[in-house]
């Protein structure tokens, strides 16, 4: 009989642990489920802050200088570079390029063996779609630290937007 009593009270207890656990895990379920809606109301609410704010100004939006370098950006350099780069073959060297885009003029200081030489690399350059108007500013005519004949030459040319 005693037997029984203890087996009663061990079940007992059993039910009331089962039944405590699952308490525990529906107050559990019930605060997770409370927390995800907090944290939704707080994005939300952060969301609806942040949509009520202006637009940020970026700093450079009333600089010049940004506006003259997105439009120096903006030209359409690649068919220039592609026409030099054609035009430029051995024995010319290039050691020097300016640009002014907004008159669309290109200086360049070159190198060749010989005033032949960079006369052919203006007609050459001249021949370009990209690029007229190419005229030589000044030239000088000395020779290399191996006794080489050698021309120095600056030239100036024009560049054209292709349509």
């Amino acid at each position: 009989m005693l037997g029984w009593l203890v087996l009663a009270l061990a079940l007992a207890m059993l039910g009331l642990a089962g039944w405590q656990y699952l308490a525990l895990k529906h107050r559990q379920e019930a605060l997770a489920k409370a927390h995800q809606q907090q944290t939704q109301l707080q994005a939300e609410s952060e969301r609806q802050r942040l949509v009520a704010l202006p637009p940020p100004m970026p700093a450079y939006v009333d600089d010049k200088r940004w506006h003259r370098a997105a439009h120096e950006l903006a030209l359409p350099w690649i068919n220039t570079l592609r026409a030099l780069e054609q035009a430029t073959k051995p024995p010319i060297f290039l050691v020097g390029f300016k640009s002014d885009p907004a008159t669309g003029r290109l200086q360049l200081d070159a190198e060749a063996p010989s005033l032949d030489a960079a006369l052919d690399f203006v007609t050459a350059l001249q021949a370009a779609p990209a690029l007229s108007q190419t005229q030589i500013l000044s030239h000088d005519e000395s020779s290399d630290p191996q006794g080489r004949p050698l021309t120095r030459f600056s030239l100036q040319t024009r560049w054209v937007l292709a349509p």
